[in-house]
């Protein structure tokens, strides 16, 4: 995983990361990327609550890949850094057009949060918000530099507002074009 981000990051870098612009359903990527970490993570006792604009079952454009990169890193941290109460996946499409939809994602978790002081520094690579982090929690610190990016390169930015102890909020802001195509059906042979 260390190589992969590695690999991700210098491309990044480099300017060497081509988007994808397929059609695919955001709705769908959010609840299975969201109940795949919540089962790898079934040891602990969150309640994973999804809160999704019914807009998003419409079909949108753009890297599935990519997204679902992103969210593994942001619900993938929210479950890391929470041992107790929730993290909450909200999607809402903010305002559209005929063309785009304008979406805000926001991975909300009750854990141990972040010093006002770190907060800028954690999207900076091969930093993590505490000097103990690394030890305590695993990482290296390139998984919101990574998502940081990419999500810049979707034309979107990634913020964050976090108290300590009370927990963090991630919030994508990303704008989508509406797909007129329809989904690639899988055709089984």
């Amino acid at each position: 995983s260390l190589v992969n981000d590695l690999l991700d990051f210098s491309k990044l870098e480099a300017g060497k990361i081509k988007i994808e612009k397929i059609p695919f359903v955001l709705s769908h990527l959010l609840q299975e990327t969201a109940e795949n970490l919540k089962e790898i993570n079934s040891k602990k006792p969150l309640d994973l609550i999804l809160n999704i604009d019914p807009k998003l079952e419409n079909p949108v454009l753009g890297d599935p890949f990519r997204i679902r990169q992103i969210l593994t890193n942001l619900i993938g941290n929210a479950y890391k850094f929470t041992d107790e109460g929730f993290i909450k996946i909200d999607a809402q499409v903010e305002s559209e057009t005929s063309e785009r939809y304008y979406t805000v994602i926001k991975i909300i978790d009750s854990g141990i949060g972040i010093k006002k002081g770190k907060q800028e520094q954690i999207f900076k690579e091969f930093t993590q918000a505490e000097e103990h982090t690394e030890k305590k929690y695993g990482g290296y610190g390139l998984g919101l530099t990574i998502s940081k990016k990419l999500t810049e390169l979707l034309k979107g930015n990634l913020t964050l507002i976090s108290e300590e102890n009370k927990g963090s909020t991630f919030i994508i802001h990303i704008p989508f074009e509406i797909s007129k195509a329809p989904l690639p059906t899988n055709k089984k042979t």
